[in-house]
């Protein structure tokens, strides 16, 4: 049967937005962090840039009066706006991964690697991904500590999902910002569906990651895709869980020689039958638009491809 949760409300001074990526709600969210200095965490995609002036507007607020943006990491739905927010607002300063740093000052890589996965449906998904000014882009290294007026928040290094991946935590609300690093999951549900795209997934790396996930105890997970949540450590249990037995999935798959359209037709059926045994009557194109199962697929194949030199 499907467990419920109830969705956690957030302090005062965190507001989650909405961005409504292509329309729909519970797929892309930002995190507004009010305050002396606002700013926001995982901006999104420019394709959902209304949704996110909406949320602002619902706040009080417009792009010309935040002062920071801090990027989990660089991937079209977490950064994509990055750049035409700073054309809006040139005070803006970006924080985000040391090996991040070159892509988003210089996307023109990422660009290619994005259109390889995304084909013709990239500009449709994602909107535009303008370079960010080197001068406003802040390399963090792992522990770094960023000041936002009377907040403190400390960046940590947190491979897994992508090399280029950090995780915000602060102290004082107990808030721990994941990224994709800890899946994602729908409001009101405990499912937790893996987030393994292409092309870095790294499980060795990932390991250390939840670990020290569980070491910050934290009092609230917030997740992109999609909310925020108190049963932090049973999500994160859950969610290395689930991304394990995928990898494992996948492994055998690839072991199996078995063409590549079966293998992923049936890791497809795995997940939609996981889906709806633990969710219930969830939407699960909303999940895919999170997370698509094709791409979870190809990444955990590329890991064991390489790690193996499975064909």
């Amino acid at each position: 049967m499907p467990t419920q949760t109830a969705q956690t409300p957030l302090p005062e001074s965190v507001r989650q937005i909405d961005t409504l990526h292509l329309g729909h709600p519970m797929v892309v969210a930002t995190y507004l962090l009010l305050g002396q200095q606002p700013a926001l965490v995982d901006p999104g995609p420019s394709s959902a840039l209304a949704g996110l002036e909406a949320g602002l507007a619902a706040n009080g607020m417009r792009v010309e009066d935040l002062s920071a943006l801090l990027l989990t990491h660089i991937h079209f739905d977490h950064a994509g706006v990055t750049g035409t927010l700073l054309k809006r607002n040139p005070r803006l300063q970006v924080y985000v991964h040391q090996r991040g740093a070159p892509h988003l000052i210089d996307p023109e890589r990422l660009m290619r690697s994005a259109a390889r996965l995304y084909g013709d449906q990239l500009d449709y998904l994602w909107g535009e991904f303008l370079p960010a000014p080197a001068e406003h882009v802040h390399a963090l290294a792992d522990g770094e500590q960023i000041t936002l007026g009377e907040r403190v928040i400390t960046a940590y290094d947190a491979p897994g999902h992508a090399s280029h991946h950090v995780l915000y935590h602060e102290p004082a609300t107990g808030i721990l910002w994941c990224g994709d690093d800890a899946g994602v999951r729908m409001p009101g549900l405990s499912y937790c569906r893996p987030a393994t795209p292409p092309p870095d997934v790294d499980l060795e790396l990932w390991q250390r990651t939840w670990q020290l996930m569980e070491s910050l105890n934290p009092a609230t997970i917030c997740l992109t895709h999609f909310g925020a949540y108190t049963d932090s450590l049973r999500h994160i249990a859950e969610v290395r869980e689930r991304t394990l037995a995928w990898a494992d999935l996948v492994r055998a798959g690839l072991e199996s020689g078995a063409d590549e359209e079966s293998q992923i037709a049936a890791f497809e059926a795995q997940a939609l039958a996981e889906l709806v045994q633990q969710a219930g009557s969830a939407d699960p194109s909303l999940y895919n638009q999170a997370a698509s199962v094709n791409q979870c697929w190809q990444g955990l194949a590329r890991y064991w491809r390489k790690k193996l030199a499975l064909p």
